[in-house]
């Protein structure tokens, strides 16, 4: 995003999670971000597309220039950990060492498959999301037909992972990414992300309390008290449209932007 839209405009982000689009419109003046307006759409398995076209009525509720964030959820998405060398740094090199990383992973074909790549760490580690070309491509042409720009398309676990890159260099454990009824474990040692696993929850299931190290829960549910003890929850900062607990279903949306 330029220095212009980082001072002034408005970005739509918008949280693809299970059964949900979530969203949320920011403006910003002057660096200042503000929540304008917030919404959510639910949907069942293959009701998306009517989901997607409230969404659309949605954005074009208020006129004039928008960005489009997608913040792809864990249902949709695919993660490992690719280890990194300098000959990487050559895209066209480091995309094909994914494609054949992947498919040792999964099994599976790489051509249908989008990938997305998080910062090396010091020591020799790199986080890779992928989502299916597929979807790349709907969520590509969704900004295209809302007449919106499209900023990015990432990943959530990789954008929690950044947002509290901060904190989480220096500790060794686990970062707990809560979705409605799914959760990532992200092992990390210090800035070097080990294993993530993805992985289905109930309402009723807490972090796993047998779980190593300093444990962090980021979570866009409304169960932040069933954590266990020594369990500690990553907040973003409260701002004018956005209370940090009572509006936890767009943690995840805003996770980036506050």
């Amino acid at each position: 995003m330029g220095l212009p839209k980082l001072l002034s405009g408005a970005e739509i982000r918008v949280h693809l999670a299970p059964g949900a689009l979530i969203a949320c419109e920011v403006q910003r003046t002057w660096g200042r971000a503000t929540v304008t307006r917030k919404a959510s759409f639910q949907f069942f398995n293959g009701e998306r597309p009517a989901a997607m076209a409230a969404l659309q009525r949605w954005i074009r509720e208020t006129p004039g220039q928008r960005s489009l964030v997608w913040i792809v959820g864990p249902s949709e998405a695919q993660y490992f950990v690719l280890p990194w060398s300098p000959e990487w740094v050559d895209p066209d090199s480091r995309t094909a060492y994914a494609r054949a990383h992947y498919e040792q992973v999964y099994g599976t074909d790489s051509r249908a498959v989008s990938f997305f790549f998080g910062d090396p760490s010091a020591d020799g580690g790199q986080l890779v999301s992928c989502i299916s070309s597929a979807l790349h491509a709907e969520l590509s042409d969704f900004a295209r037909q809302c007449d919106c720009e499209l900023s990015a398309i990432k990943p959530s676990v990789a954008s929690v992972w950044k947002r509290f890159q901060s904190v989480l260099k220096f500790e060794e454990g686990t970062l707990c990414v809560v979705e409605g009824d799914h959760q990532a474990l992200v092992r990390h040692d210090r800035n070097r992300i080990r294993e993530i696993v993805v992985r289905r929850r109930t309402a009723q299931q807490t972090v796993d309390a047998a779980l190593k190290g300093v444990v962090r829960r980021f979570t866009n549910t409304a169960d932040r008290g069933a954590s266990p003890g020594g369990v500690f929850d990553l907040r973003l900062p409260a701002k004018q449209g956005f209370d940090t607990r009572g509006d936890a279903t767009y943690a995840v949306a805003l996770c980036g932007a506050l």
